[in-house]
């Protein structure tokens, strides 16, 4: 008995020692369920009896152990967040067998009682829960109380005489059979199934404190009990972590000077020292995505998206004021689209409206249709083409669709799709420069170094040069990095540094910001000429689109390589290709879908141009080149680029 009151004194000392550590607890609310395990029972006899056929003294004083099993009904009513009311009403058998030998002159006799002991048995347990920092863990004392259902045994005698004799007796009733009382100690994990349903694996060791039998015989028969049991228990009310009060916290911000970076010609990343602007003979290809995305349930596309110039603007829409930017582009696809239509009479425009799966499930099926007609009806109503030169399909899921299971995918499978057999209405855009300036590196990873207790509503990064905004970005959160690709052209012909302003605003109003400049060397044909720096070409291309998780190229992007690219490679170009994907995926699977794409255009290329220098870099997603926040955005990254550089004599 010193030994159980020291385990309950240990047991109190770590409750009340490691309630201060507590901060997010456990609560369960009350649960009931059922238990049942498997019992080790140890059976430790000590007293003599006497045979049934000989009458002579038998010992019985070796232990031995049996399997049992026990199982009921269990009900866990929490007092507060450490102490737990624990019952259980239930079977608890208590099988075993014991043996003896004895040696009488030359005969050796061997007695065997097979017993069978089974209870009703009402437990009341006190549970101790959050005493661990891995709060489902929780510790358990208390009594095991078994009114006696069953208690005999199968008495089986053997005699060594000439012939050996065996002899047993089936049913022996154990006179004044006890009732159980033993101490209950343990341990238990909770694992929630669900918010109210709760499965608990539980250890325990039952201490003997009454012996099977009072009468004088018997009375020294105990049995200890190991119990490995589970029970399955389901709350009146939901589960919750009750989450303690914390005391005032004075809010703090800081935000440090960030670090800048930059991807080398393999894509790795380095310290930012300076950006270098280069004037050189540049051209560069634009795709156009044949597509108009709409918001989910709407036939009106967003103003953010696509830009309806014809509605919105003064004067006539002219494709050779758009600024030089792949998304920017991109956003007049109606626009480009129904320019073209009415330069060449002759073509004609196929409009498929398509739904997502949500929008089918919502019987929303009627949106393709719409979505189409909005698209024709553009067309005829601001660039007056014949509406029997636009067909109009209903479609459902798009025949090559984004992903389902992501919604970033979802939201591209609303959409119009354009299509004409007249190459010139879907053709890239191609712009060339002989004064171009462009940038090294073309890509600056920010990275920002904000330490706050706070939560950050937002913040904002705003690139100038010489006092004019340059690119500015916004968001909410705290950023891991922020890409920047500088479009040709973008910055001035100057030594005149790019200074950046950042500024972040958490939700208690604390606003702290950063502040830098970034060295800009300009080197310009002038230059170049009177130090004698080598010059040289450059021709940038934008291969799109791969269809979704697909490495195939299409026919329109072999007839863009064969129609610009082909032509632009000399004897002395190295071809650099880049394969690129969306964000929606695996970072790994998609880093070696754009190897593939990148070693398809290369190969296919190779095939028509074969002896210059080929590189191939597969970079997947790990480079953003446009905002993946937006559809037209993730469809530019399913991309593969071609540079070819070219040095000038």
């Amino acid at each position: 008995m010193t030994k159980f009151r020291f385990i309950i004194a240990l047991l109190f000392v770590l409750c009340f020692t490691n309630i201060a550590y507590s901060q997010k607890n456990l609560w369960m609310p009350t649960n009931i369920g059922i238990y049942g395990g498997l019992g080790i029972n140890m059976h430790q006899p000590s007293w003599t009896d006497f045979g049934v056929l000989t009458g002579l003294p038998i010992p019985y004083n070796q232990s031995s152990t049996a399997l049992g099993y026990f199982g009921g009904v269990i009900g866990n009513f929490p007092i507060n967040d450490m102490f737990t009311i624990s019952g259980r009403i239930g079977y608890n058998a208590l099988d075993g067998k014991i043996e003896t030998t004895v040696t009488n002159g030359i005969v050796t006799e061997e007695h065997t009682l097979d017993g069978r002991f089974d209870y009703f048995e009402i437990s009341p347990i006190l549970q101790l829960h959050n005493l661990l920092p891995v709060k489902n863990i929780y510790f358990l004392a208390g009594l095991e109380i078994g009114i006696p259902v069953t208690a005999e045994w199968d008495y089986t005698y053997y005699e060594s005489v000439t012939p050996p004799t065996t002899t047993t007796i089936i049913g022996v009733a154990m006179p004044d059979k006890a009732t159980r009382v033993a101490l209950a100690v343990g341990a238990g994990y909770i694992i929630p199934l669900s918010r109210n349903v709760f499965l608990t694996p539980e250890a325990s060791f039952r201490f003997a404190m009454t012996n099977l039998s009072s009468n004088a015989i018997y009375d020294s028969w105990t049995v200890n009990q190991l119990r490995l049991g589970v029970s399955l228990t389901f709350g009146l009310s939901k589960y919750e972590e009750e989450v303690q009060e914390q005391p005032a916290t004075y809010r703090s911000l800081t935000v440090n000077e960030p670090t800048l970076r930059y991807y080398d010609k393999n894509m790795d990343l380095h310290p930012l020292a300076q950006v270098k602007v280069e004037e050189v003979q540049y051209s560069e290809l634009y795709p156009i995505i044949p597509y108009v995305f709409f918001p989910e349930g709407k036939s009106t596309p967003n103003p953010s998206t696509q830009v309806l110039s014809a509605e919105s603007e003064a004067g006539e829409f002219n494709i050779e004021n758009l600024s030089a930017d792949a998304e920017q582009i991109n956003t007049y696809t109606l626009d480009i689209i129904g320019t073209r239509m009415k330069a060449n009479p002759n073509a004609t425009l196929t409009i498929t409206g398509t739904v997502n799966s949500n929008e089918i499930k919502n019987n929303q099926k009627n949106l393709a249709k719409e979505r189409g007609d909005f698209a024709r009806n553009y067309l005829v109503a601001n660039y007056s083409i014949d509406p029997n030169r636009i067909t109009v399909i209903a479609g459902g899921l798009p025949s090559k669709q984004s992903s389902k299971t992501d919604p970033d995918g979802e939201s591209e499978n609303s959409r119009a799709e354009l299509a004409s057999q007249n190459p010139e209405i879907m053709k890239p855009l191609l712009t060339t420069g002989e004064r171009e300036r462009v940038t090294d590196p073309t890509i600056i990873e920010f990275y920002p170094n904000i330490e706050t207790n706070d939560t950050i509503s937002n913040w904002e990064l705003v690139y100038f040069q010489g006092g004019t905004q340059l690119k500015r970005f916004v968001g909410s959160g705290n950023p891991a990095h922020i890409s920047w690709q500088i479009a040709p052209n973008l910055l001035k012909p100057s030594q005149v540094p790019i200074d950046y302003q950042f500024n972040v605003e958490t939700v208690s109003g604390l606003k702290k910001g950063a502040e830098g400049s970034i060295p800009v060397d300009f080197l310009s044909y002038t230059r170049k000429k009177s130090e004698d720096l080598p010059d040289r070409t450059i021709s940038k291309f934008s291969l799109v689109l791969f269809d979704f998780d697909s490495d195939v190229i299409s026919d329109q992007d072999k007839r863009t390589i064969d129609q610009y690219v082909i032509p632009a490679i000399k004897a002395n170009s190295t071809v650099q290709i880049y394969g690129y994907t969306d964000r929606i995926g695996d970072e790994n699977y998609n880093k070696k879908l754009a190897q593939r794409r990148a070693n398809n255009v290369q190969k296919y290329i190779s095939s028509k141009v074969k002896n210059v220098k080929y590189e191939t870099f597969g970079l997947g997603e790990s480079v953003q080149i446009f905002n993946n926040d937006i559809q037209t955005g993730r469809m530019l990254s399913r991309t593969v680029q071609v540079y070819i550089v070219t040095p000038k004599n």
